[in-house]
């Protein structure tokens, strides 16, 4: 089959599993949204398990691109952090619930891909804040590893909440709130000033 096809079946199934998880979404339920045949759909990936990894992988990818942008940008610390955090509030905003439930409980090749997707944002913020460092915009008493490690615990929590609300609490608030903890606890008085310039970026995100 052409790439081209392979590709809008990647698109839209990616659409699915995010939107509604991946237990509730069946080959048969797929290949009937995309209005095309089942046998077409199995051409192009023999499982469920396959898809799912090509749709993670086209992710990833796209998020390589858009940390490289950000990396290679002229731009300090602090902004970069905050083009960071608008990336990620994006992917928490797309992903549902259920979709983050499944991909934990699952045991197979998905959960590998998964975890091999969070070792790479670990290296994306501990990078950015090991810089902001040495550009004296990021607090040099913290420990770097154990940062990011909470950081990324942080919102994998905040992504199995994503569907969590009272009158007193919903998901923006939680974002937002946990947003402000974590980047000015980890500034320094020079970084505070540069976030208080850029802060307003990631609201209006959120």
């Amino acid at each position: 089959m052409s790439e081209e096809t392979r590709e809008y079946i990647i698109s839209k199934a990616q659409t699915l599993f995010y939107r509604y998880g991946i237990r509730s979404i069946t080959m048969d339920f797929i290949a009937s949204e995309l209005g095309m045949s089942k046998r077409t759909l199995y051409e192009n990936f023999k499982n469920k398990d396959a898809l799912i990894i090509a749709c993670m992988e086209r992710d990833r990818q796209q998020q390589e691109r858009e940390m490289c942008q950000i990396f290679s940008s002229k731009t300090n610390t602090i902004e970069k952090l905050v083009r960071c955090y608008n990336r990620i509030i994006y992917y928490i905003k797309q992903t549902s619930r259920s979709f983050q439930l499944d991909i934990e409980h699952m045991r197979s090749k998905v959960s590998e891909e998964a975890d091999k997707y969070r070792e790479k944002q670990f290296h994306y913020i501990r990078t950015i804040l090991q810089t902001g460092v040495e550009e004296g915009l990021v607090r040099s008493d913290l420990n770097l590893d154990i940062a990011t490690s909470l950081h990324n615990s942080q919102l994998m929590w905040i992504r199995k909440v994503k569907n969590t609300h009272t009158d007193e609490m919903n998901h923006g608030e939680i974002l937002e709130v946990y947003t402000k903890i974590f980047l000015y606890g980890i500034v320094t008085d020079k970084g505070r000033k540069v976030l208080d310039k850029n802060y307003e970026q990631i609201t209006q995100t959120i």
